[in-house]
């Protein structure tokens, strides 16, 4: 704000009155006195305007600093609110957050939500925590203490597998060995390399339970009855040479001369190592020549996959 003093005002009042008076030709003439009188007491008005005007500058100059002085008061009274709420806002979201004691090691792989919270999970959600034999999914509310009801919940076997184990062994040229494994040409797939297509042998790599199936053409000659088995030889001598499943055909009216279709399937526990595989029989005791028949059509497959693993033994 522009500061005005008395002389500076006093200037201005004494230029106004000289552009001001002009002395009327037309009216009586005033002597030099009575001229000297009149802007003597011109002069005199000005001085008081000044003054006045003076006053009131002096007043609005200390009534501005009283504003800048509550402008100030403001400011820090706003600061002061701003940090307060920033201070509320940190402490509440230090609240929300559960509290607990710091993490510790466990022994081997978490089995139960009280496991998850004691190496350091705050977060209620759903965790896989290891079963007597297989993955288990909880659902665990950290809100909780271990104690209260709710504090977790089973919801289930979790599917997980430390690596796949599926195949599918072919051939594409007939058969007629009784009594040994029948051998494969191909494999469409063999994920986990645990099928020997050469040798017809699969091998488990992994404890768990495990699904077979075996489609095949039996070629019928000479002989009444064909069949095939699925043979199991486990790493325990008193398991080995089981039949686990097969598959039967038969003709009782001569002369015997047909095709009829083979199919098994089973589904069993297997230990790591255990072995599985087909073979074939039919009374050849005559000279008999049956088969099992192969074309370019491949009716014959071996297909075997993993369902579920121990994983407990595989850890």
């Amino acid at each position: 704000m522009a500061h005005f003093s008395v002389s500076s005002l006093t200037q201005v009042v004494l230029l106004l009155v000289f552009i001001c008076w002009t002395p009327s030709l037309t009216g009586a003439a005033f002597s030099l006195e009575e001229e000297f009188l009149q802007l003597k007491e011109n002069y005199i008005q000005m001085k008081q305007v000044v003054t006045s005007l003076e006053s009131t500058v002096i007043e609005q100059q200390a009534k501005v600093t009283q504003l800048e002085a509550k402008v100030e008061q403001q400011v820090s009274l706003l600061t002061s609110l701003l940090r307060e709420k920033n201070e509320r806002t940190a402490a509440a979201a230090t609240d929300s957050v559960p509290s607990y004691p710091s993490a510790v090691a466990i022994n081997g792989l978490p089995s139960s939500c009280g496991d998850l919270k004691m190496i350091g999970h705050i977060w209620s959600g759903f965790y896989s925590v290891m079963g007597s034999a297989k993955m288990e999914s909880v659902y665990c509310d950290f809100t909780k203490l271990p104690e209260d009801a709710g504090f977790q919940k089973w919801i289930g076997f979790a599917d997980v597998k430390s690596a796949p184990v599926h195949f599918d062994a072919t051939r594409f040229l007939s058969f007629n060995e009784i009594a040994t494994p029948i051998p494969f040409e191909a494999t469409r797939v063999n994920e986990g390399n645990a099928m020997n297509a050469t040798s017809g042998i699969f091998t488990a790599p992994r404890p768990g339970t495990y699904f077979f199936s075996f489609t095949g053409v039996a070629r019928l000659r000479d002989s009444s009855d064909f069949w095939c088995s699925l043979k199991f030889k486990g790493i325990d001598i008193n398991n080995n040479n089981w039949i686990t499943g097969a598959s039967y055909v038969g003709e009782n009216n001569g002369p015997v001369d047909q095709e009829s279709p083979l199919t098994l399937t089973t589904i069993g526990k297997l230990e790591k190592g255990d072995q599985v595989w087909v073979e074939i029989y039919y009374n050849n005791s005559t000279g008999s020549s049956s088969f099992l028949r192969e074309d370019s059509r491949q009716f014959t497959h071996f297909t075997g996959f993993m369902l579920e693993e121990e994983i407990v033994a595989s850890l």
